[in-house]
């Protein structure tokens, strides 16, 4: 239901915004190109219990440590304002992006003279395209009301055990098919250099699920880690926005 609500969102926007760009001179068109490209910093939260119920049950007998929990993945995002319309105070924007996002837990214990470690990786690295909707506050402050992105996921999850730092053993879990996500969100844009250059910052929630991982064993055996992902998070995401106004 969450996700039809959110299609049906992310339609009306887009239809808004080429609606809007089409009779961009009928209504009072400021500024409309390619915006330009911009580079940041994003923080997503996510339930992992799947993950985490599987690798704890399985450290419990041969690791010290205490539980691992993974829950928030951190990386860079690069990406394009394709298109911006400007009115008298508001505007609509479409964009795409690409997001690197990985979250890492390591363990250690000492046994029989020996140095035991693993290392366990989550990559949830996407691409996106999305649509935004603001209004301008003062000169210089922009207030993004609400940002709609669909979201394809591809990632892994890996767990490296070593022994005495040489690697004994690698198991990586992938999925089994991109998996579709939604993100709605809000934010602040503040002009260092109008229409130049600017500084954004995104708060919001995914919404997304990863039903199994996979892997194939060295016998040719399907093991899964069942219910990986059953839910997205609060995420946010600070970025440099360079501008090329037409």
């Amino acid at each position: 239901m969450k996700h039809s609500l959110f299609k049906y969102f992310f339609g009306t926007l887009l239809l808004l915004t080429v609606s809007s760009t089409l009779n961009a001179q009928t209504f009072g068109f400021g500024c409309l190109g390619l915006s330009g490209f911009y580079a940041g910093i994003s923080q997503e939260r996510y339930d992992a219990s799947g993950i985490n119920d599987h690798l704890n049950v399985k450290l419990f007998s041969t690791q010290s440590a205490g539980a691992i929990k993974f829950e928030k993945g951190i990386g860079y995002r690069v990406g394009a304002n394709f298109v911006r319309a400007k009115f008298d105070k508001v505007f609509i924007s479409a964009k795409g992006f690409y997001q690197f996002l990985k979250e890492e837990h390591t363990t250690s214990e000492s046994s029989a003279g020996s140095n035991l470690s693993s290392t366990h990786t989550l990559s949830l690295n996407h691409w996106g395209v999305g649509i935004d909707f603001g209004v301008n506050l003062f000169w210089i402050i922009d207030w993004k009301v609400i940002e709609g992105d669909v979201t394809f996921y591809s990632g892994d999850f890996t767990s490296d055990y070593l022994k005495d730092n040489v690697l004994q053993n690698e198991e990586k879990y992938s999925f089994d098919k991109t998996k579709v996500g939604y993100f709605l969100g809000s934010g602040l844009i503040l002009h260092i250099i109008p229409d130049y250059i600017s500084l954004e910052g995104t708060a919001g929630y995914n919404f997304v699920k990863f039903d199994n991982l996979k892997r194939t064993d060295s016998l040719g055996n399907e093991l899964f880690i069942n219910n990986a992902l059953p839910s997205g998070g609060f995420s946010a995401t600070i970025q440099l926005n360079v501008g090329f106004p037409f």
